[in-house]
């Protein structure tokens, strides 16, 4: 019997009793019992290989392979959102993806099968989330916490040497430009909040020399302090002789007056640059490639030395035993971040009282906990009447 034909034989053998197995837990196994529990906070992914010849082994081995990666994939889809993916799409696949199985805290084969030509895997992953963090923050792919930054855009642009600009006349209604568009529209996605100067701009004398083209970087400041900006993005757009569209952004932190990031790109036009529709696809081009490059650094900046810790009171109510105590309590430390200390205050009957120092607000807080993949058991929650957070154990 060939290595082949023995598979098969076992796989079918494996079905039968795959079968029989199903209908014994059916029959027997009250519904509701611990079957999802033993998978929950893991990932289920199918790996395929090819086999060539009869080298069942490497197939196996390409196979687990394979469903490793794309059990990083899914995390990472779900980690970052749909938006988060296609905006950083291209460092995902060159930074983070490629050798990160690293990032997986185990996993288990729950089942193998040749099918035709391929070998099949179905593996159940547990993906160690404090790895993956560490790994976006170090490449500056950094998601956004707390309070929205609000954003103003003053951008340039140039077309066949006429200068257009809002700051000119701010007080005069005008529509938006394709490049404030543009700008509104790549930030938004990114969890900022634009500041629409039309509605914003206050009954004051602006000097003259806070409507020039090109302001000075204090003037710039001056701009997103009227405004109660955190960030203005500041720059200039235009064409040059070789049929291309160029574009510079820089970050000017309003509250310290220093310049974050700054970024730069040119793309090359196939058609008329009088076409306006034209213009607003390349200005979208532009603006996406920019606004992910200086995200994270604006991210950071804006951030940083803001974040305050909060002593949260928590009750974990309606225990088993103590050990689900002690499992929860680990898990916050492992998985919540933003936990800074953990203090268990009061024990009665089947509750324990704890204070944690959390670095954030108990919405983030309870967002964090319940939302988690690795949450040790089901939760309820409400607050008491003291504000006091209370889980209740199902």
């Amino acid at each position: 019997m060939t290595k082949r034909t023995w598979f098969s034989t076992y796989c079918r053998l494996a079905r039968v009793g795959g079968m029989l197995m199903f209908i014994l837990i059916f029959v027997f196994v009250p519904s509701g019992a611990g079957k999802e529990k033993s998978y929950a906070g893991k990932i289920l992914v199918i790996g395929s290989s090819p086999i060539h010849g009869d080298n069942l082994a490497q197939a196996k081995k390409a196979a687990l392979s394979q469903a490793l990666t794309k059990g990083i994939e899914d995390y990472l889809i779900r980690r970052l959102g749909n938006e988060g993916m296609i905006n950083n799409f291209q460092r995902l696949v060159q930074e983070i993806i490629p050798g990160a199985h690293e990032e997986i805290e185990n996993f288990h084969i729950l089942a193998e099968c040749y099918t035709g030509k391929a070998y099949k895997i179905l593996v159940a992953l547990r993906i160690n989330r404090n790895v993956v963090d560490q790994k976006l923050r170090r490449v500056g792919l950094v998601t956004m916490e707390g309070p929205r930054i609000k954003v103003l855009f003053m951008v340039l642009e140039t077309l066949k040497g006429n200068r257009f600009y809002w700051w000119k006349n701010p007080e005069e209604p005008s529509a938006m430009s394709a490049v404030e568009v543009a700008l509104r529209n790549a930030f938004e996605d990114r969890g900022f909040s634009p500041i629409n100067q039309r509605q914003s701009i206050p009954e004051v004398d602006l000097p003259q020399d806070m409507r020039v083209p090109t302001l000075t970087d204090e003037n710039i400041r001056k701009w997103g302090q009227l405004l109660s900006a955190d960030v203005v993005i500041c720059g200039r757009t235009g064409t040059t002789d070789t049929k291309e569209i160029f574009m510079t952004l820089r970050a000017l932190d309003v509250n310290r007056g220093d310049e974050i990031a700054r970024a730069a790109r040119t793309e090359p036009v196939t058609g008329n640059l009088e076409n306006r529709t034209l213009r607003a696809n390349v200005y979208d081009a532009l603006v996406n490639v920019l606004a992910s490059e200086l995200t994270p650094a604006i991210v950071r900046a804006t951030t940083r030395g803001h974040r305050q810790t909060h002593i949260l009171q928590v009750t974990l109510k309606d225990l088993k035993t103590y050990k689900q105590f002690i499992d929860f309590r680990r898990f916050l430390r492992k998985n919540v971040t933003g936990i800074k200390s953990i203090k268990q205050t009061r024990v009665r009957d089947n509750a324990i009282s704890i204070e944690i120092g959390f670095e954030g607000n108990e919405n983030q807080f309870l967002e964090r906990v319940l939302n988690h993949e690795s949450l040790p058991f089901l939760l309820d929650f409400y607050r008491a009447e003291n504000g006091t957070i209370v889980f209740e154990v199902e």
